[in-house]
């Protein structure tokens, strides 16, 4: 079965647009308010729109950033100042606007928002409900829609870590018959960039093919890398994104701060290492080791035009993330191409390489600096070992 690709959309939107429109990039986008605002939304071209799905961001209810509070349903603009209790008189209305503005903008499905908590909420369904559930679920039966409902899904890893938890929410979920799909993202707080838990994505697999058991439909959003290896869950779309903020979901771009950050070091996604290593040290493997470089990078025109610039780029420019939407849609879509079993072996055999190909650079005394290193490689390789010997082993 296919594995569908959205772009994650975040700042500089265009970039996906265009890698979407012109280099046929991914099956959709799925767009961002707290990004773009309402009128560039509604600016879309309509054939765009009609491939994608719209989050309305309801994470942070009471988040001052002026694009999210450009739409009229967003909790804190509804009730002049978000609070739970004041938000309850208002969340039919702010369901029935968000909705509204989802089918007149004509995008493939409806998204029902969620609230993110960052801890193990016991009344985390029940919150959910009276916020935005029962309110926008009571709006599309009275619209009778002919299009897949969405439930927005936020986790935390402790959360999805969690056995007993996990099936509570499962149970919550598939109590609805009317949603058809989930939209789920997943918070894991951490210090490197790739995902090295082992037992984190053997909770993530096995969630994923629980909700597709229950015959749900799975959109993986805020993926990293990591994303190929959902790709061994029958019917599961995952994303891609160009900023970090787009491949690791944290709330804090949902919150107004006056502190200047500086800019991170430009990278580059090089695919046989499965992961993206500083551009500088990059340009070093390229420079010094050529063999290996043959071994690790794609070529395209973007990757070709920012490894021959004279500068090295700024993280703010297209290019390497261009290079990046062709590799990764590559990889999924020749994962596509396999049944289950066939996807398992191809990770395998990636991930073996990757392994290998890294203790090849440390042996020729490239020593990448920590995000660069491929200390995920092993948990993800026990991973899906984990899986197939639980899932596929049969």
């Amino acid at each position: 079965m296919s594995t569908s690709l959205y772009h994650q959309v975040g700042h500089n939107s265009n970039w996906n647009i265009e890698s979407y429109q012109t280099d046929g990039c991914g099956d959709g986008l799925i767009l961002s308010p707290v990004h773009q605002n309402f009128e560039v939304i509604k600016r879309l071209p309509r054939e765009v729109r009609a491939r994608s799905l719209f989050d309305p961001q309801y994470y942070l209810p009471n988040s001052q950033k002026a694009k999210l509070n450009s739409y009229d349903f967003f909790p804190e603009i509804i009730s002049g100042g978000f609070s739970t209790v004041g938000f309850s008189a208002n969340a039919r209305e702010s369901a029935k606007r968000c909705i509204e503005f989802q089918v007149e903008q004509e995008f493939s499905g409806i998204v029902i928002p969620a609230r993110h908590f960052t801890e193990m909420n016991p009344d985390y369904t029940a919150d959910q409900t009276s916020y935005t559930v029962e309110p926008c679920l009571q709006e599309i039966s009275a619209a009778t829609l002919g299009v897949p409902v969405w439930l927005t899904l936020p986790l935390t890893s402790a959360m999805i870590k969690h056995a007993a938890y996990r099936t509570e929410i499962l149970n919550w979920v598939t109590s609805y018959p009317e949603i058809d799909g989930v939209y789920v993202i997943i918070e894991d707080e951490r210090e490197t960039k790739q995902i090295q838990s082992r037992d984190l994505l053997i909770a993530q697999l096995d969630f994923l093919t629980e909700l597709r058991a229950a015959d749900l439909d799975i959109i993986v959003g805020h993926c990293n890398t990591e994303a190929l290896l959902f790709s061994l869950v029958d019917g599961c779309a995952i994303t891609f994104g160009s900023f970090e903020n787009t491949r690791m979901f944290s709330i804090d771009k949902f919150v107004s701060s006056m502190e200047e950050r500086r800019g991170p070091r430009a990278r580059s996604y090089l695919r046989g290492l499965l992961n993206w290593i500083q551009f500088a040290q990059a340009r070093e493997i390229y420079r010094d080791a050529p063999d290996i470089w043959g071994q690790v990078y794609e070529a395209n025109q973007y990757g070709d035009d920012a490894l021959l610039s004279p500068t090295e780029p700024f993280f703010n420019q297209p290019a390497l993330y261009k290079h990046h939407f062709l590799n990764f849609q590559a990889q999924v879509r020749e994962l596509s191409s396999y049944d289950s079993h066939g996807r398992y072996e191809l990770l395998r055999n990636w991930l073996s390489t990757a392994i290998s190909l890294d203790a090849g650079l440390q042996s020729r005394r490239f020593d990448l600096e920590r995000h660069g290193r491929g200390d995920h490689l092993q948990p993800w390789l026990d991973a899906i070992n984990s899986y197939y010997r639980r899932h596929l082993d049969a």
